[in-house]
């Protein structure tokens, strides 16, 4: 087996084991899986999935970016199968064909008026209709389980109606070499010289021994939103890109300076900070060439750039932007990037959360999830784990390096249904925050938001993440996966399973809210599945938001757009608060706990891991060198939070004496103080 089947085999079966209701299901979420690739290397910035099949015609989704007028079209060609199929010319024309005349359909015939106003494809055939002068560009995006075969030579190059249309196929072998490349995007090369016939001045501003090389450079406002225009979201560095989902509207300063007062553009602009994995460059240092070419600061500049060009129809080729360019070889870029996105982007107040992808909330969840077992479920003989990805590529990866044996044995311990990422997570907690509309708006957004709320929390006290949180964490999963089958089986269900799963369980976290009851997560951990109460309520309140979010305000045709908004919410909120039409039933309340019961695990869990965060912080101290000890001393000196006697017991283990153990209790006390006044955490 090769190296791809072999992935794919795994791949597959993570979409059947998760997807065990039905065909359709397992396209749902093939198409679900997919996306999560596409999104991260930002060739999208957001989805739609509203599956429509019809002899002759098919589409899955939509996204519409609306600031560079271009409109995304995806098509799924899903075939079940455990073995690993081509993707052909005839597969590509078919399905091509097939998204065209749904296309055609939709934008001539008013295409919706035929089609019940509930179903999906409604939803994306109003849309066009009502929108098709509203974006100049097309993009249609094959997806496909299948390798693509080589004789694939090139893409379709049909046009439709004045529209300029791409074509981009996403398949197998696409998704393998983005999940063994250590969490990177697709390599990205932009040639200056072939692809806008320029070239961009530099001056090298980097030492000889340094390990990076760096130039300070010019680059036209023309060029510059013409990469924007062509790469939109891949040029921007991940907690950029999430940054400007929240907040880059067209800056006005900068519109102002372009319009009335150019020539002081250089002057009055702070530029952009960027990274490159390698560089071209010729010998009077004119960059011919980028590769993985990464904007960290200066996205909102360069967005206006683009808003302003497209709205006021200014020529840019007078405008210059000064850019500080950094090449970090491919061993470090996953390390060096964030910080340099983090220090760059200071002036711009982004938050700790904006950053939230690297945190250590993550890697406390990693290490759990690596060493806490799974109770064995009902039938089963043996535990098995959950298994945290917190990079894209690790389960891989830890793979890559055992025997044959050792892989199967690794296999059956974290099976590849019990598999989750951080916006996974992100997910699976936001909707028990009373937060579905959130979740309804993407995965990119939702886990932005997430990190807002974790954060904070983890700042407090950090002690709330331990070994309690995680199953609790787990039980969630749990629950949310069983909603996800239970609602696709239903013989109402028509569509919009993603917002209907988040609404219904939101409702009942509100409704146990309002009652002071809550889910018994710690029966559920231990089960690894829930009860057949439990799964009642889920069939009958989710039957009730089908109908909910089926009834959209005037103003509103698209299910999905409407569930985005917070009013729905409230809307639903309302409901439950003064309406008798939705309720919990007395045998799901029955089998709740008290948020008294609650509490006390939740205290005696932060117990534990104090203990654990002192365990940990003895083994760090036991591997600190000498000057690590006497920086600490130094901080504590300088800032006179350090008594003569305290001093003493932080001189014991750089002088090579074993603390007892009252000894050692006493060193992390005075460790921990030093960092509540101030001091770096050394435990990160």
């Amino acid at each position: 087996m090769t190296e791809i089947e072999e992935f794919y085999d795994d791949f597959i079966q993570q979409i059947y084991t998760s997807a065990d209701v039905g065909e359709d299901f397992k396209e749902s979420q093939f198409f679900d899986k997919s996306m999560e690739y596409i999104l991260d290397d930002g060739t999208v910035e957001d989805y739609t999935y509203l599956p429509y099949k019809k002899i002759g015609m098919k589409i899955d989704g939509y996204e519409f970016i609306e600031d560079r007028e271009i409109l995304n079209l995806f098509v799924c060609n899903f075939e079940d199968n455990y073995e690993l199929k081509t993707l052909t010319n005839s597969d590509i024309e078919i399905n091509i064909k097939r998204l065209t005349k749904f296309f055609n359909q939709s934008i001539e015939k008013k295409f919706y008026d035929v089609l019940e106003e509930t179903s999906s494809g409604y939803a994306i055939a109003y849309f066009l209709y009502h929108n098709q002068n509203r974006f100049k560009s097309i993009n249609i995006i094959l997806i496909s389980n299948k390798q693509l075969s080589k004789t694939v030579k090139k893409l379709p190059a049909e046009q439709i109606k004045d529209y300029k249309v791409t074509y981009d196929i996403w398949e197998i072998k696409r998704f393998f070499e983005i999940e063994t490349s250590k969490n990177k995007k697709e390599t990205l090369v932009i040639d200056f010289k072939s692809d806008f016939n320029t070239l961009i001045p530099s001056l090298p501003a980097h030492i000889s021994s340094s390990p990076y090389r760096s130039y300070l450079c010019v680059i036209s406002g023309d060029i510059l939103s013409k990469l924007y225009e062509k790469y939109g979201s891949r040029l921007l560095e991940s907690n950029v890109r999430s940054f400007l989902q929240f907040r880059a509207k067209i800056n006005k300063g900068i519109r102002k300076t372009i319009n009335e007062n150019p020539s002081m553009f250089f002057a009055y602009n702070n530029g952009l900070t960027a990274t490159a994995e390698d560089i071209e460059i010729t010998s009077d240092n004119k960059i011919k060439s980028l590769k993985n070419f990464q904007i960290v600061n200066g996205g909102q500049t360069t967005a206006s750039l683009f808003n302003t060009m497209k709205i006021d129809k200014v020529d840019l080729s007078d405008i210059f932007v000064q850019m500080k360019l950094t090449i970090i070889d491919d061993d470090n870029i996953n390390e060096v990037v964030p910080n340099i996105s983090r220090f760059a982007n200071t002036q711009n107040k982004v938050s700790d959360a904006d950053f939230f992808s690297n945190d250590i909330y993550h890697i406390r969840m990693e290490e759990k999830s690596r060493r806490i077992w799974s109770p064995a479920q009902e039938g089963k003989l043996k535990k098995t784990k959950w298994f945290y990805e917190r990079a894209r590529g690790q389960y891989l990866e830890v793979q890559s390096k055992l025997t044959d044996a050792k892989k199967r044995e690794f296999k059956e311990i974290n099976p590849r249904n019990q598999l989750f990422s951080k916006t996974d997570l992100a997910k699976f907690l936001m909707v028990w925050e009373n937060k579905p509309y959130v979740v309804s708006r993407g995965a990119q957004k939702n886990f932005v938001e997430f990190g807002n709320i974790i954060v904070p929390m983890w700042n407090k006290n950090d002690k709330e993440f331990n070994d309690l949180y995680y199953q609790h964490s787990i039980a969630k999963i749990i629950i949310f996966k069983t909603c996800d089958k239970i609602v696709f089986k239903e013989p109402w269900y028509g569509g919009y399973k993603a917002n209907i799963v988040a609404y219904t369980l939101s409702a009942i976290s509100y409704f146990l809210l309002k009652e002071k009851l809550s889910i018994d997560y710690s029966k559920i951990w231990k089960l690894q599945n829930i009860e057949p109460y439990f799964e009642k309520e889920i069939r009958i309140i989710s039957e009730y938001i089908n109908k909910h979010i089926a009834n959209t305000p005037e103003g509103f045709t698209n299910i999905s757009e409407w569930c985005k908004k917070e009013i729905c919410w409230t809307n639903l909120k309302d409901i439950i608060n003064n309406s008798d039409d939705l309720i919990l039933s007395n045998d799901f309340k029955d089998n709740m706990i008290t948020k008294e019961d609650l509490n006390y695990e939740n205290k005696e869990a932060k117990k534990e891991q104090k203990i654990d965060n002192e365990m940990e912080l003895l083994k760090k101290l036991y591997k600190f060198t000498p000057q690590n000890w006497k920086n600490i001393i130094e901080w504590g000196e300088s800032n006179n939070q350090l008594t003569f006697e305290e001093i003493k017991f932080l001189n014991l283990i750089p002088l090579g004496k074993y603390p007892s153990d009252k000894q050692s209790k006493r060193i992390v006390q005075i460790i921990n103080k030093l960092e509540d006044e101030g001091m770096s955490s050394i435990i990160n």
